[in-house]
């Protein structure tokens, strides 16, 4: 965990939740001359002096090494769906995407693959793998989708 907070690490969920530096509410890290820091606090928010969490979040270890990291903890969704969305080009894809912000529709993952890239994850797919793969699917623009919540 601790290099994925120097890295600022994020995924496909960071459009719900945030990347690693939304999500980290304090830490703790050595300096070069061997002095431990701890820095951030369990409060969600805090104006008190300067906010040297975000600043060793994503600094890739040039300032300290992580050693500690107090992090906020997300229910897990009682409900997944996914849903995988083909596209005539990116910019359809991304207005798709855009709307669906717009709506507040809770989408938990959302990964957007242009049509090179879905080219190479079905040469993978095929090459890798005794069933089919991904072989039906089409050298498109692809979304895939996920979807949480309370009830189905």
């Amino acid at each position: 965990i601790g290099g994925m907070v120097a890295c600022g690490a994020s995924g496909t969920t960071a459009v719900k939740y945030g990347t690693m530096r939304d999500n980290i509410l304090g830490l703790e890290c050595c300096l070069a001359d061997g002095t431990i820091a701890r820095c951030g606090t369990r409060a969600l928010k805090s104006s008190a002096g300067y906010d040297l969490t975000s600043l060793m979040t994503g600094s890739e270890g040039t300032l300290g090494v992580i050693t500690k990291v107090l992090v906020k903890l997300h229910p897990i969704p009682e409900h997944v769906t996914a849903a995988v969305c083909t596209f005539d080009s990116l910019q359809e894809a991304a207005e798709a995407v855009a709307m669906m912000r717009m709506c507040s529709i809770p989408v938990e993952r959302c990964e957007l693959l242009d049509e090179s890239s879905v080219a190479a994850f079905r040469k993978y797919a095929v090459s890798s793998s005794e069933e089919d793969g991904g072989a039906e699917m089409e050298d498109k623009p692809t979304l895939f989708l996920e979807f949480t919540g309370a009830s189905e």
